[in-house]
């Protein structure tokens, strides 16, 4: 329960979890002393962060009653005044009645009707009082010398962890199928025994993986009730985030196995699958789009003739996001690049990037009409001569060139430059042509993969950049010139030419 509001998102969100007429009705009475005639709002938790979910006018006391028709879905509240101060309320009972005052609002908080309420007050306080006491000793260790004395605080403290851990069990002994019992195990860590090498020194290796293991013991993932209780979601957010070791393959495994655990259908299901997926769609880490598209394949997007297990989301977005999915597939890192053939500024000579003798080949996409492009391609081709040369990595240079000014821009800036790379791209000529009959290229010449390359490498966006291998795979994407060199000359010292 918190006095002050540090970062309140009020909006609505579909995620969110609308208000239906399926939730219990309930009736949420606050009197708080110092807001009369005031707008009091209602904020629900979905993950950890708030959203609105109810308003009301303080009467002339300063009590307001919230109890809208459509119900309010269990989990953990946040009533906010004017300030914005605000204190959390668990939402579990059909009557919750609280009162306080403005002055101090979590201080002077009492709570009239709800044992949740009251379980969760009280667990709150004496962990606050705890939190005092051990700072207190903490402070006068800082400032004592004498080891033995030290030792007597440290013990001090061993005592007050163990009552705390004492309390936190009794409360949930006590309170059987109560939120507020729920909040203090979730909140609890698990209790691991210290596992040891046969020389007697810590096994780190180990306790992580028990750490690991263990990290979801204290939770419920099939009660739906947790994804309206930040605890959950500060969990998973460092479970996903930190506990997984962040390469992709680790985390399709893991995240897999974490939500095997819900009921596969539930508001958990729904919320890690969301979760995971957004995190990793707008990853700005290399090859985390991995993550993305395993996720899409196997909770979104139908496939063998089955359906998808995402049924919350409008179908256009659901298409939308399955397309995504189906485009990132090819490239994602570890795959072979999709053949692509064009001719270079001549129209007469076509080029294979698979053809090029080079260990290594950057493929960059860009648009002569590109900003960005024209700024960044002079300072790759500087480091193209200074240093990708010499370690054999070569450029295949891909240009929008699909009509007269484009075709003409192109040619000019490449001179302009001197980017003596391999230069080709889809051209007036090749592009009119195509369009009235794309058998005049395909499949003698070309494809209609190499001819669609915007779709088939992703290119919403330019400049694009990928790094292949000697087997041409992807190894790398949107990396700068430096940044290639580096990544190609760790890889050369993984592994080294015989």
């Amino acid at each position: 329960m918190r006095s002050h509001l540090s970062a309140l998102l009020l909006s609505c969100s579909a995620l969110a979890g609308t208000l239906n007429a399926q939730d219990p009705v309930r009736e949420i009475e606050v009197t708080i002393q110092g807001t009369a005639k005031d707008t009091i709002y209602l904020a629900n938790y979905y993950g950890n962060k708030l959203y609105y979910a109810d308003t009301c006018v303080a009467d002339a006391k300063g009590k307001s009653v919230f109890n809208s028709k459509k119900g309010y879905k269990a989990g953990v509240y946040a009533v906010v005044i004017p300030g914005p101060k605000f204190f959390e309320v668990v939402v579990n009972e059909p009557v919750i009645k609280l009162v306080s005052d403005t002055t101090d609002l979590v201080g002077h908080l009492q709570v009239k009707q709800s044992k949740e309420n009251q379980v969760f007050l009280d667990y709150i306080r004496f962990l606050g009082a705890k939190k005092k006491e051990s700072d207190l000793i903490r402070s006068q260790m800082e400032a004592q010398y004498d080891p033995l004395a030290k030792n007597g605080m440290r013990s001090q403290l061993e005592d007050m962890d163990k009552a705390v851990r004492k309390y936190q069990t009794d409360v949930i002994a006590a309170n059987p199928g109560l939120l507020a019992a729920a909040l203090v195990r979730m909140g609890m860590a698990p209790e691991l025994p210290e596992i040891r090498k046969p020389d007697g020194s810590l096994d780190s290796a180990a306790q992580y993986y028990q750490y690991r293991a263990r990290y979801w013991d204290h939770f419920d993932l099939k009660d739906e009730r947790i994804v309206r209780v930040p605890v959950f979601a500060n969990k998973f957010e460092e479970y996903i985030g930190k506990i997984v070791p962040q390469f992709p393959d680790t985390i399709n495994a893991m995240a897999d196995a974490l939500i095997a655990r819900t009921d596969g259908k539930n508001e958990v299901f729904k919320y890690m699958v969301n979760a995971i997926t957004h995190k990793y769609e707008t990853s700005d880490i290399m090859g985390m789009d991995a993550v993305f598209v395993h996720m899409g394949q196997t909770y979104y997007c139908p496939k063998d003739g089955k359906s998808g297990r995402v049924d919350w989301m409008p179908q256009d977005k659901l298409d939308k996001l399955c397309e995504r999915v189906k485009k990132q597939a090819p490239i994602v890192l570890g795959n072979k690049a999709p053949y692509l053939c064009l001719t270079d500024t001549t129209e007469a000579k076509w080029i294979n990037f698979y053809d090029l003798p080079q260990e290594y080949v950057v493929i960059i996409f860009w648009d002569p009409h590109c900003g960005h492009c024209k700024k960044e391609l002079p300072e790759f081709v500087k480091v193209y001569h200074e240093k990708m040369k010499a370690l054999d990595i070569e450029v295949y240079c891909v240009a929008k060139a699909v009509d007269a000014t484009l075709y003409k821009d192109w040619k000019a800036f490449i001179r302009e430059h001197d980017l003596d790379w391999v230069n080709v791209g889809l051209t007036p000529q090749v592009y009119e042509e195509a369009k009235k009959d794309p058998r005049k290229f395909i499949p003698r010449l070309t494809t209609i993969e190499s001819l669609n390359y915007a779709d088939t490498y992703d290119v919403y966006s330019t400049p694009k950049v990928f790094l292949v291998d000697g087997e041409r795979k992807f190894r790398g994407k949107q990396l700068s010139a430096d940044q290639i060199v580096d990544l190609v000359t760790q890889l050369r010292k993984r592994n080294p030419k015989e």
